[in-house]
């Protein structure tokens, strides 16, 4: 009953030279940090939604989960994002451009043998990460997502 569209190829982002990066202003660092990473749920669409030409490999993976609706799927499109002050305000900041991902080896196997994987709505909560917004921490749903 759902798809979601995952990432399956590195950002652009992640070839830049350290020197490139040094001479970002805050905003665009900001969104460098929290670039689209391999595993990234991208969108979540219908069984049988007709994804475009670039929404394929090598770029992206679908993910087919035959046993969830739609409406329970949609929370995977969920942004990583904080409060932060500055200058006395307060504002929404980007952590992470999506707080839910697969992982990276199964997306890497499903770009290799086929476009799209299928999982049940028990496996998926199983292999889903949650990103808590340090660069090398992602947490493990003990009983599933919701």
């Amino acid at each position: 009953m759902a798809e979601l569209l995952v990432r399956a190829q590195k950002h652009w982002m992640d070839d830049l030279k350290q020197e490139d990066v040094d001479k970002m202003t805050a905003i665009e660092k900001e969104h460098y940090e929290a670039r689209c990473q391999i595993g990234d749920v991208v969108a979540v669409r219908p069984d049988g939604w007709k994804w475009g030409k670039l929404e394929c490999p090598p770029e992206f993976v679908i993910v087919k989960i035959p046993d969830m609706k739609v409406e329970d799927a949609e929370h995977f499109n969920k942004q990583l994002n904080e409060v932060v002050t500055e200058s006395g305000k307060e504002r929404l900041k980007m952590v992470r451009f999506r707080k839910y991902a697969l992982p990276k080896t199964d997306i890497e196997t499903a770009k290799t043998s086929a476009q799209s994987i299928s999982l049940t709505e028990s496996s998926l909560a199983l292999k889903t990460v949650t990103k808590t917004g340090l660069s090398t921490e992602v947490s493990q749903p003990k009983t599933g997502i919701k």
